[in-house]
């Protein structure tokens, strides 16, 4: 695709991204504050969110870079939202208005639309940056399309059951002038991108394939317009009727859901009160009754305060944890070169590394209480200890070989490792299945492999020169 084409496809899917956050946000405005930030303005934070974000990815900039300058624009974006809902008559760029505005007493409804303005900010901001990294195939054109469209019918049947049922009618006239420009740029987006195959590509060239895209949109709204102007009363007749029948089938189920309820939980909230009604305590008070002795009681208190500090430094460990690689995150670079498919999907890559790390202490847990049971698995273990003792296995080396040098870095260790390498070339070279001497043997040697005497010992080699680090 030629580069104005890319940049027409662009444009058309910003406009329909654009227009149904726009719509959203002018009824929320207007039905609770009589007020709504300017289409304009709207449109300059969209646009403003996309570009800033176009600009700074792919760079290799470092993460904090670009997390100050997200934030910096939505600041900037949400003071403007701020200034245009409220009557300020300083001047924007003067700070005179944010202390008269923050300074002055205001009232419920006042902080009500502060907290809208703000978030309609950032929503245009969020929108617009998350628009300029999504990829511009048809699968994601049209997604986002179905996304709008269910968000207009939303919004459509929202304003009608706030007519209906509360006689209640939002002066807001730009929802059905946004539902036509989405439709209009949002078809006009999926042809072009429908357009990208090879086959169209041949049969429709340069511009005639936009210029059929909107042939076709026009001839749809025809259709479209003529039908409704057409069929209005008999339309208008079969909703009421359709209303009324959908009433009273309502009323007929609601009287039979209310009943089947009842039966359910009624019996359950009387056994429920009864329960609530008992004698209450606190956890040690039910753990230790009254009639229990003083050694008891102080023993309970020394085993809860033994397990609020247990608690207490697993939290402060979680929480260093965590600030360690959050700042180390932060101080990292960003990727360059172009955007890939998978770029923007942040959450996900983080549920995915969290459920790695899950399924990784998962592990550890059921093999700690599952034990080893084989003698691979100790040869398995026993590699992993001289790695953390400073010593690698190589790759190329047998296991007799890696045990001569395992106990030539560790003499008084000679027999253990050897007969966990030992059972080890018997199970697996030997394919003999070995007893349970052989393998009390093999745990006995590990045990006193892992022994806390051996500490010192294993960091000496670990810091030690000699230590060899090949893989």
């Amino acid at each position: 695709m030629k580069r104005s084409e890319s940049a027409l496809l662009s444009f058309a899917g910003a406009v329909m991204e654009f227009t149904w956050l726009y719509a959203w946000a002018a009824f929320s405005t207007m039905s609770i504050a009589q007020r709504h930030i300017p289409l304009p303005e709207a449109a300059a934070i969209f646009f403003a969110g996309a570009a800033v974000t176009g600009l700074s990815t792919g760079r290799g900039l470092r993460v904090i870079s670009v997390v100050l300058l997200q934030a910096a624009g939505i600041s900037c974006a949400s003071l403007r939202a701020i200034y245009i809902s409220n009557d300020v008559a300083s001047a924007f760029l003067s700070h005179r208005w944010i202390v008269e505005f923050f300074g002055a007493p205001h009232s419920a409804m006042g902080w009500l639309l502060f907290v809208l303005s703000v978030f309609w900010a950032m929503a245009f901001w969020a929108g617009g940056a998350r628009y300029s990294v999504r990829p511009k195939n048809h699968e994601k054109i049209c997604s986002r399309f179905d996304l709008g469209l269910a968000a207009f019918f939303c919004l459509f049947l929202l304003k009608f059951a706030l007519k209906v049922k509360g006689n209640i009618s939002i002066n807001d006239p730009l929802t059905g002038p946004l539902a036509c420009i989405f439709f209009f740029f949002g078809l006009a987006s999926i042809g072009m991108t429908r357009g990208r195959a090879a086959d169209a590509s041949d049969l429709i060239a340069g511009y005639r394939r936009f210029g059929v895209v909107l042939g076709f949109i026009f001839a749809v709204f025809a259709s479209v317009a003529s039908a409704v102007v057409f069929f209005q009363q008999p339309l208008a007749s079969a909703a009421r009727a359709g209303y009324g029948l959908i009433k009273g089938g309502a009323s007929y189920l609601g009287v039979i859901f209310i009943s089947i309820i009842r039966f359910i939980y009624l019996p359950r909230q009387t056994k429920a009160g009864s329960q609530a009604a008992g004698p209450q305590g606190s956890m040690l008070d039910r753990i230790a009754p009254a009639d229990s002795p003083a050694w008891m009681e102080a023993v309970l208190k020394v085993l809860g305060w033994l397990l609020g500090t247990v608690f207490g430094l697993i939290v402060l460990t979680i929480i260093a944890f965590a600030a360690f690689y959050f700042i180390k995150w932060l101080f990292s670079r960003t990727k360059t070169g172009r955007i890939d498919q998978e770029r923007g999907s942040f959450l996900l890559r983080a549920i995915r590394q969290m459920w790695g790390v899950l399924a990784l202490l998962a592990r550890k847990a059921r093999r700690v209480l599952k034990g080893y049971r084989t003698a691979a698995d100790y040869y398995i273990a026993l590699t992993h200890w001289s790695r953390r003792s400073g010593i690698r296995r190589r790759l190329h080396e047998t296991p007799s070989e890696f045990c001569s040098r395992l106990t030539a870095r560790f003499p008084a260790l000679n027999k253990e490792i050897g007969a966990i390498v030992a059972a080890f070339n018997r199970e697996f070279y030997g394919e003999i299945a070995l007893g349970s001497g052989e393998i009390a043997a093999a745990q006995l040697a590990w045990r006193k492999l892992r022994n806390p005497a051996r500490w010192l010992q294993r960091l000496k080699a670990f810091f030690s020169n000699t230590a060899d680090p090949v893989p």
